[in-house]
């Protein structure tokens, strides 16, 4: 529906899907997510417009499509490998490697994110912190993985 929004106006625009959204997707770990995390450039009103006029119409929360992601990750020093999901008038849908979605999940260090990370990690077969912190250094510098980022990965994995 957003990539009709963005087709009525000449426009076409890719997303990448990030959390929830993405690990049902790929992972299929999960039956539902709370909103559609995403990262979308270069044009953030018109996808969020686009979002705004769908969310009005179906009477979806005004944050269903969420972009905070993008925030979060704007800062990581590699951008993901990503693969064409799905392609619709006005918008091309992304996934992001699976690498990529399990420095997100524990980057973000959130209690919430746990069996996300136990099925990405059992997908790549991770078990080892050495081989998290490893993979986690090819997004993000080492000065980004805080004690507390440090705790999770030691709590969550194997010496």
């Amino acid at each position: 529906m957003v990539g009709q929004e963005l087709h009525k106006q000449g426009l076409n625009f890719d997303i990448l899907l990030l959390g929830g959204a993405a690990m049902i997707i790929e992972v299929g770990n999960r039956d539902s997510t709370q909103d559609i995390d995403t990262y979308f450039l270069p044009d953030y009103m018109a996808i969020s417009k686009a979002a705004a006029l769908v969310a009005n119409r179906e009477g979806l929360p005004d944050s269903w499509l969420n972009s905070a992601a993008a925030g979060f990750t704007f800062n990581f020093i590699k951008q993901p490998s990503s693969k064409l999901w799905k392609k619709f008038p006005g918008l091309s849908v992304y996934l992001p490697s699976l690498e990529y979605l399990l420095v997100t999940k524990v980057m973000a260090g959130r209690p919430k994110d746990e069996s996300d990370i136990a099925a990405l990690a059992n997908r790549l077969d991770i078990a080892k912190q050495q081989d998290v912190l490893d993979l986690m250094v090819q997004y993000v510098t080492k000065e980004q993985i805080t004690p507390d980022i440090m705790l999770q990965i030691e709590l969550r994995f194997d010496e």
